[in-house]
């Protein structure tokens, strides 16, 4: 999970390592063929042996090696991730009751030439917490539930996509600067709509009090399992760096339509990155074949910022990309990613990644 193109602010959190670190919710409810290869928890250890404990259980060892050359820098950057992910439904006479989700990964960067500001330099190993949270129950079909833990920022496309540790994703933390966070949510479906709404502590990774950061986060949409969607976000937040705070502020909208096989989808979002007007655009459309080995996609992103200084500025890119799953365990992937705009130098960078992604 490595660097995209330099981002129009400064802020090292506008890299793909921190874009791609955080994790994902379990039952992300988008249309099946948005969601890419297999199934977010493909594999699973046998814990039969554990008895009643092992009821509704899933315990996945993750393993992942990424390799990223960008013709800007002729240089490559790797990314190791090993980890864990487990899924656990908490249950009674009467029902289930709550959902716990850990993931964790210890993450090692090679040469990256911005990494994330919660890694000590270019090469570095960093223990990141992706979700770690329990879901409980608080009304029933799901109307009320109340989250508290490490989640995902319920913003945009990443509401409903499992894009985590993979190649593919729609720029949630350069746009918001920020992916994951600790704090609680409400969120449940009610009337029809999908909502989550949520107070975090606005650090990230780690829990940081210093300069008091905060983010207020949301986002209610309409239910995709109809084939179509169309959601409405908002953020607001001052997050957390070392020695400062950065302000964010973000108003988003999002939809997607499915036809066969193929899924259409966009996400527009505008607002301000401290006193400069910010704008994040992406369009992308899919395609995956029905025995959920191949899935294929093309995008279009940009991320835009107005300087005072320098005026609107900020990369404009395509995408395309390819996921392979030959079997339960293994997910091979590969992305082209081509600036469409010319930089100072005249060029236009190209940047190639390669993932080769196993869970036991």
């Amino acid at each position: 999970m490595v660097v995209v193109a330099a981002q129009p602010d400064d802020e090292k959190v506008t890299t793909r390592e921190e874009d791609a670190l955080a994790g994902s919710p379990e039952g992300a409810a988008v249309p099946e063929s948005a969601q890419g290869v297999g199934d977010p928890f493909p594999s699973g250890l046998d814990l039969e042996w554990m008895g009643s404990l092992s009821d509704n259980l899933r315990f996945t060892l993750d393993l992942s090696g990424r390799f990223e050359y960008d013709t800007a820098r002729e240089d490559w950057s790797i990314t190791q991730f090993y980890g864990f992910d487990l899924f656990k439904v908490l249950s009674n006479e009467r029902g289930d009751y709550a959902t716990i989700l850990a993931q964790g990964f210890a993450t090692r960067i090679d040469n990256n030439p911005a990494p994330p500001w919660f890694f000590d330099g270019p090469t570095d190993w960093q223990w990141i917490n992706r979700m770690m949270y329990i879901n409980w129950k608080l009304a029933p079909r799901d109307a009320l539930n109340l989250k508290v833990g490490h989640f995902e920022m319920p913003f945009g496309l990443e509401m409903l996509l499992d894009t985590n540790g993979t190649l593919r994703q729609v720029g949630t933390a350069p746009n918001l600067g920020i992916k994951a966070d600790w704090g609680v949510t409400l969120n449940g479906v009610a009337s029809g709509l999908e909502y989550e709404v949520g107070l975090s502590r606005g650090s990230g990774n780690d829990w940081e009090s210093a300069g008091s950061p905060y983010a207020v986060v949301g986002r209610v949409g309409t239910d995709p399992t109809q084939g179509w969607w169309l959601g409405l976000s908002g953020f607001a937040a001052d997050l957390y760096r070392p020695g400062t705070t950065i302000e964010r502020r973000r108003i988003g909208i999002d939809a997607g339509l499915e036809f066969g096989a193929w899924t259409l989808m966009g996400e527009v979002s505008g607002g301000s990155n401290d006193s400069n007007d910010a704008i994040h655009a992406l369009g992308e459309l899919s395609w995956r074949d029905p025995t959920e080995d191949w899935f294929v996609y093309g995008q279009l992103r940009t991320q835009k910022q107005e300087s005072s200084v320098t005026g609107w500025g900020g990369p404009f890119q395509s995408a395309l990309g390819i996921e392979w799953a030959p079997d339960r365990h293994w997910i091979l992937s590969a992305e082209w990613v081509q600036n469409l705009e010319k930089t100072s130098t005249g060029s236009r960078d190209t940047i190639v990644r390669l993932q080769a992604r196993y869970r036991f």
